[in-house]
């Protein structure tokens, strides 16, 4: 472009053939066009370009320097170098720099251009265009001070990978100052500086123009970060941010979590232990939930239980959940416990040992720990009141490591067993006492008469009832006949057994002044009544006469007597009165009933038929039927066949007995032998 003449022509000479309309939109948006000549050194402008550079575009020389005089000194050098590898390169450039108007402002340009080269690869023509930058400038310097305040490190690459923009955080992460960035192509920095997770984060960026992130290990910036990277035509942004304390309080809030998750777990297997030991009733029932405790959630491969007897020696108790192995271990430890029984019980202080602390401490107990495959071993013991009363052993095969929590919850599960032991243990020594004082007040024997064979059970009411008030007796009276009576005492416990006591023996009194049943039963609920006792009985009194083959008998409110005339049962439903003691001086009837040839009689006390959720019509039912069906059976399978479909295994709330007897003719061949059976529980 010349200096002079008209500015349209030079516009379509030197733009290389651009349409008007072309140039008049170049001309709208700011945008100078310019050409150096290289071979002859001579720059020409549009009037865009010069009136963005600040000067009269006829009074403009041509050559570079004149260009040079333009621009900012301080921008100087940095352009002539530019300028020197477009020349060597021929690469295609982008450069900011600021001119100085002739009112002094300085201004910032913006000038983007190429080579145009001859057939023989000399560069004959540099063109391009350029524009105002001013405000850009404004912007990004606007835009670095806010980068410069955030806490993230930020760093902007152009589009040929050139550091633009680095924050102070960013310079302080990289140990470098900005100055020394800005300019540079970042693969031309060592390899080191950002790291190869970056390097392969950006040229993702980079190829997909998408947004990326990812977080990774920086050893070179000292921490772990999270790195986003935003591309644009202009080039990319990352943006760096330490996230160690993020970590940190991630890891703690696991392991918060953890720790309550195994809190919970803890307190759930020691509520689940705790429910079960309540259920135990027997010191091998405790054991059983010790050990399957101990294999279900501790996870140990053997558990044994050593208890302190009276006498001061240590045994071990035998669950019955047991394997082989355990038993071959529990005949080793034998009666003497395990090497370290008698330290723990001393110091009532619990051992976790690996296997080669606990030997380096017990060297004889190799044998145990061999039979055992164990690697590890805790001896904990039971504590009641501050008194040890044994030891839970638990081994594993596998490394165990005990944390404190684990210690902690081990103590506080073995003081639970301790006292479900202790419990135990004192409850059935009060049982073995109660049932003992009980049986004590029955019948040892029954009597014999001839044509009459008698038998009798009694069962206590399930294990976790204290002793019942049940009784029954049988006598032979000196005119000959035979008084049966089975009574039962409202409620359990020693008042009930020491009623039923008074009961018993005032009605054996009574019967041997050959009273009849119903003066029995009036006699019998007056002095109850009289006691101020405020416990109710129930009774009923028969008598047999062998020589006139009848029954007579009272009920006071009692279940009534069963009779079998060859397998036809029939209830003797008539009640002659209320309750023993419910009405002072109150008179009760008596009934007699002619006997069969061969006939079987039932005395029971309630607890045989009465069940909380069945009437006791139904049930009568049963007793009934199962009777029928049972008759041909002998006297004593009889007995033993309701006991076990009537009155159940288990379960009763009450303790029961039962008075059964054959009645023969006396010389009836067909009949049993005359005899007394003794009672069996």
């Amino acid at each position: 472009m010349g200096s002079g003449g008209d500015d349209r022509p030079r516009l379509h000479r030197h733009a290389n053939g651009l349409p008007a309309h072309a140039l008049l939109a170049l001309d709208r948006a700011g945008v100078g066009i310019w050409e150096w000549d290289v071979a002859a050194d001579r720059l020409r402008w549009d009037q865009r370009a010069a009136n963005l550079h600040g000067v009269e575009l006829g009074s403009f020389t041509g050559p570079v320097e004149a260009f040079f005089s333009c621009v900012h000194p301080s921008d100087v050098p940095l352009l002539r170098t530019r300028m020197d590898e477009v020349l060597a390169t021929g690469e295609p450039f982008l450069e900011e720099f600021r001119v100085v108007r002739p009112d002094g402002a300085p201004v910032w340009l913006q000038v983007r251009g190429g080579i145009v080269g001859d057939d023989a690869g000399r560069v004959v023509r540099v063109a391009g265009i350029c524009t105002g930058a001013t405000a850009l400038r404004v912007g990004r310097e606007q835009a670095g001070r806010a980068l410069q305040q955030v806490s993230d490190g930020v760093v902007v690459f152009d589009d040929d990978s050139r550091f633009v923009f680095v924050n102070t955080v960013m310079s302080r992460l990289l140990g470098c100052d900005t100055c020394e960035l800005v300019g540079e192509q970042l693969w031309n920095l060592a390899p080191s500086l950002m790291g190869p997770a970056f390097e392969k984060l950006y040229l993702q960026a980079l190829d997909t123009q998408l947004p990326v992130e990812s977080e990774a290990d920086y050893a070179a910036f000292g921490g772990h970060f999270e790195v986003r990277l935003f591309p644009s035509p202009e080039g990319i942004t990352a943006y760096f941010r330490n996230v160690d304390e993020r970590h940190r309080a991630e890891a703690h809030r696991a392991a918060l979590i953890t720790s309550l998750s195994s809190a919970l777990s803890r307190a759930r297997q020691l509520f689940d232990v705790t429910a079960a030991l309540g259920q135990a009733l027997t010191v091998p029932d405790v054991a059983d939930v010790i050990v399957r405790s101990a294999w279900d959630d501790l996870g140990a491969d053997c558990a044994i239980i050593m208890m302190v007897g009276d006498e001061g020696r240590v045994r071990v108790v035998t669950p019955t959940v047991q394997s082989q192995r355990v038993s071959r271990l529990l005949e080793l430890i034998s009666g003497r416990g395990t090497a370290a029984t008698p330290d723990v019980l001393r110091t009532a202080r619990a051992r976790f040992d690996s296997r080669a602390e606990h030997l380096a401490d017990y060297p004889h107990a190799r044998p145990l720990l061999e039979a055992a495959a164990a690697a590890w071993i805790a001896h904990i013991p039971l504590i009641v009141s501050g008194r040890p009363i044994g030891v839970i052993v638990l081994l594993w095969e596998s490394e165990r490591l005990f944390d404190p929590d684990e210690r902690a919850f081990l103590t506080t599960l073995a003081g639970h067993c301790a006292h479900a032991l202790e419990r135990v243990r004192l409850y059935e020594k009060q049982l073995s006492v109660s049932e003992a004082f009980q049986r004590a007040i029955l019948p040892q024997r029954l009597p014999e008469l001839a044509g009459v064979e008698l038998a009798a059970r009694y069962l206590p009411a399930g294990r976790d009832v204290d002793v019942g008030g049940d009784w029954y007796d049988a006598l032979v009276l000196p005119t000959g006949e035979l008084t049966l009576i089975v009574g039962d005492v409202g409620g359990h416990g020693l008042r009930a057994a020491t009623v039923m006591a008074e009961l018993r023996h005032a009605a054996r009194a009574y019967a041997l002044l050959s009273h009849p049943p119903a003066r029995i039963t009036s006699q019998l609920s007056s002095n109850l009544a009289a006691s101020d006792s405020a416990v109710y009985a129930t009774a009923v009194v028969a008598c047999l006469d062998m020589a006139g083959k009848t029954l007579t008998w009272s009920c006071a409110g009692h279940p009534p007597p069963l009779l079998l005339d060859g397998g036809r049962p029939a209830f003797l439903e008539v009640v002659h009165g209320p309750i023993l003691g419910a009405v002072d001086n109150l008179a009760y009837r008596q009934d007699t009933v002619t006997l069969p040839v061969r006939a079987r009689l039932l005395l029971y006390s309630d607890g045989l038929v009465e069940r909380r959720d069945v009437s006791i019509t139904d049930r009568l039912a049963v007793l009934s039927a199962v009777a029928a069906q049972s008759d041909a059976l002998r006297l004593d399978a009889f007995c033993d066949r309701l006991l076990t479909e009537v009155a159940g295994p288990s379960g009763r709330e009450d303790d029961l007995c039962l008075l059964a007897a054959d009645v023969r003719s006396p010389g009836d061949a067909h009949g049993p032998a005359s005899r007394a059976r003794t009672p069996a529980g």
